[in-house]
């Protein structure tokens, strides 16, 4: 959501719930930092059912309750189709045993931002599956100084 929230501002989807008292806000943002998001729901949904994970095939279907959206709500695929989108920084970090989300697509994810004139730093957590900051641990410590750099950085740049 928040790559979709990032690149898609305007989109009235995002944008149902006005902030009451302040109905000019919309839900622009000036970067984004993430682990692990779903950059490519539906390359995702195609490696749970080529893996057998028919539970985590069939959450998407029930998120997508139009099962077309996953390709129309797709970070991955809007940047392939070149839709005008707006390209807020963005730190993308992923485990790089991660079976659920895969890393070599949050690193096609962030060549394809780039490419789109975009700035996205993916940072691969060698070693570590999907729910890694879950445990204290040098690599979780490594997770906390990388997104607080990446912000410390974008707030100097405003």
């Amino acid at each position: 959501m928040a790559q979709l929230l990032g690149m898609r501002p305007h989109d009235a989807r995002y944008n149902a719930l006005p902030l009451q008292g302040h109905p000019q806000l919309d839900a622009r943002i000036n970067y984004v930092a993430t682990r692990s998001p779903i950059s490519d729901p539906f390359a995702r949904y195609n490696n749970a059912l080529a893996n057998g994970r028919q539970d985590m095939a069939d959450r998407h279907h029930v998120y997508f309750k139009h099962f077309n959206d996953i390709k129309e709500g797709n970070p991955q695929l809007i940047l392939e189709r070149s839709e005008a989108v707006e390209l807020p920084p963005m730190l993308v970090m992923q485990g790089g045993l991660d079976d659920n989300v895969l890393p070599a697509l949050q690193v096609k994810f962030g060549e394809s931002y780039r490419a789109a004139s975009g700035e996205c730093e993916v940072a691969i957590f060698e070693g570590c599956d999907h729910l890694w900051v879950l445990e204290p641990g040098p690599d979780t410590d490594r997770a906390h100084e990388t997104v607080k750099a990446f912000i410390a950085n974008q707030l100097r740049r405003a």
